[in-house]
């Protein structure tokens, strides 16, 4: 069995899925962050947060989540799965206060550094750049493919596709944050998933 890449190794292994920065500055980046354990429920960013940190969560699971002004109805706009950066990009382009926080879904492990520790690297090699314009780009595509799933898909397509996805991870989130999520009812969730374990007793 292959051992678990450590903390900086995970790091370094995304970071080279999208770019090639060089090694020692890669080095220097991570060792400049600061590891800690987010219980479940707690934030990585919450909302109105000024500060925007960046953070790369080694295990567990995060929700984007905003809560409507008129109803102050909490809403799971999407949910991130480690290893992965995390971060309130609107928050970081406009410069203004975090309108999406970023919850422990799970209990995470994470390292964070000030979001300007990455940026201010951009100016010292393309590679950096590279890697922010990546990532932006995964973002964006992700985003996309969201809001074609709403508008495509039905519930049961949308559910099925996530549980496809992320088979293993998705039994750990909330069912009322799942529902979210997927634009449904927890009540509407349960009739759903109730009717999909009759369809699959009875293949």
């Amino acid at each position: 069995m292959n051992a678990q890449p450590g903390p900086e190794e995970q790091i370094l292994r995304y970071i080279e899925r999208f770019a090639s920065p060089p090694r020692e500055q890669v080095c220097d980046f991570i060792a400049g962050a600061r590891r800690s354990i987010i219980a479940r429920g707690d934030f990585l960013v919450e909302l109105g947060d000024t500060t925007c940190p960046l953070h790369f969560v080694h295990s567990g699971i995060v929700r984007y989540m905003l809560v409507i002004p008129e109803t102050g109805q909490d809403v799971t706009k999407d949910f991130s799965f480690a290893p992965t950066f995390a971060t309130s990009f609107g928050s970081a382009v406009r410069s203004e206060p975090a309108r999406i926080g970023i919850a422990a879904v799970a209990d995470c492990v994470v390292s964070t550094w000030p979001l300007n520790r990455l940026t201010s690297l951009f100016d010292v090699d393309p590679q950096w750049q590279k890697l922010g314009r990546k990532l932006a780009e995964w973002l964006y595509v992700r985003k996309e493919d969201r809001e074609i799933a709403l508008l495509t898909l039905t519930a049961e397509q949308r559910y099925t596709a996530l549980t496809l996805e992320f088979s293993e991870q998705i039994v750990k989130v909330p069912q009322h944050q799942l529902a979210s999520y997927l634009s449904l009812t927890p009540e509407s969730l349960s009739r759903l998933k109730a009717r999909l374990a009759r369809k699959r007793n009875s293949d």
